[in-house]
């Protein structure tokens, strides 16, 4: 009996320690095929000049597997940095796209996430911040986002089992810009560049418009006043707002100053801004401008497919040039540059026959008085 219980004894603890190593091996196996991405995050001081950062703790990131889309577009050597420009529209690709998820992760107290993905080669990630960290000054709403990571794995990588992803927030706020087109005789549109305009607000029926100082001021001649905030079209047309703080309410830009062979429209004149008020930091609503609705704008950058598009465009119109009245002329004459040299030869003409009348008069009296003599 006691032979039988000792037999069963060591039969369990070697079935034990036999399963025990193969959990083991199993393990090993496992760590052999897994990669590790190790995600660091740091956030921007918000006004800090020059900009500086500190770890960016409890941000989720999303990690996608991003393979198949980037079979797709292998020769496009842009693909990544594309999506890196996508920032605000990069969910929208993502579900037009069918981009899976894998996994998501929350930062830690210093800024990291760990992400475990399959060891193989010619795979491709991306790695997108889930929802925006924001904060609140002097009553005005910003937010903080981290541009899209993409990457495909290589083999020197994958033979070092780890790649460090640094991953840095850029501050977003709402800022009204447009762009300025001009609309030829052609009807051809196209950007102007070094257009002029002021903003201002209309307090008691009054016109008061922004200063350089962030202040505002009445004066009839918004263009010379040289208090009065400038803001001028880029080579891209783009006219932008930066580095103002608005509160929520109604403004309008005003176009003073044009190209010599435009007019400025009557709309370039009274271009409405509202800026809406923030009632919940999960949910802050984008600037409208002649009530269309703006992006944000990443780091004082506006995002690439609105650049692009230049969607939200104020158009002036090309000047009619003034149709030339042919100079009079009598209808005997020529029309062209030798009419001068015609008229010199009549001219000449007249006089010879002139002094040839004169001429015959003179012989025809002495002719007279020759014969009144005899």
């Amino acid at each position: 009996m006691i032979k039988k219980m000792i037999v069963f004894i060591i039969t369990c603890i070697s079935f034990g320690l036999l399963s025990l190593q193969q959990d083991n091996l199993k393990v090993l196996a496992d760590t052999d095929n897994q990669f590790t991405i190790e995600l660091h995050h740091q956030l921007s001081v918000y006004e800090s000049n020059p900009v500086s950062y500190t770890p960016g703790s409890n941000v989720t990131f999303q990690l996608y597997d991003l393979t198949a889309d980037y079979q797709k577009h292998e020769n496009d050597e842009n693909y990544f940095e594309n999506l890196k420009s996508q920032n605000q529209g990069i969910q929208n690709y993502i579900q037009d796209s069918h981009i899976c998820l894998i996994d998501t992760k929350t930062t830690d107290a210093n800024g990291q996430a760990t992400f475990h993905v399959s060891k193989k080669y010619g795979k491709a990630y991306l790695i997108v911040q889930q929802k925006s960290s924001q904060l609140e000054s002097d009553g005005l709403s910003y937010e903080q986002v981290s541009d899209p990571v993409a990457f495909s794995l290589s083999n020197q990588e994958m033979d070092k089992n780890k790649l460090e992803v640094e991953t840095k927030s850029a501050i977003v706020t709402r800022i009204p810009y447009f762009f300025k087109y001009g609309k030829t005789l052609d009807h051809k549109e196209l950007p102007l560049t070094g257009v002029k305009f002021v903003l201002y607000k209309t307090v008691d029926n009054q016109k008061k418009y922004l200063t350089d100082d962030n202040s505002w001021k009445t004066t009839d001649d918004p263009l010379h006043e040289k208090e009065i905030k400038k803001i001028v079209s880029d080579d891209t047309g783009l006219v932008a707002l930066n580095n103002s703080k608005l509160p929520a309410g109604q403004y309008y830009f005003q176009e003073v100053q044009t190209l010599k062979n435009f007019d400025i429209s009557s709309q370039a004149q009274h271009i409405s801004v509202n800026i809406p008020a923030v009632t919940s930091l999960a949910n802050v609503p984008p600037i409208t401008v002649n009530g269309e609705p703006l992006s944000k704008v990443a780091a004082g950058v506006i995002p690439n497919d609105v650049s692009q598009n230049a969607s939200l465009r104020v158009l002036n119109y090309q000047k009619k040039q003034p149709t030339k009245q042919p100079p009079f002329s009598l209808p005997f004459l020529p029309e062209t540059g030798i009419a001068i040299g015609t008229i010199s030869l009549v001219g000449l003409l007249i006089i010879l026959l002139v002094i040839l009348i004169k001429i015959y008069k003179k012989r025809l009296q002495l002719k007279r008085s020759f014969k009144n003599e005899k």
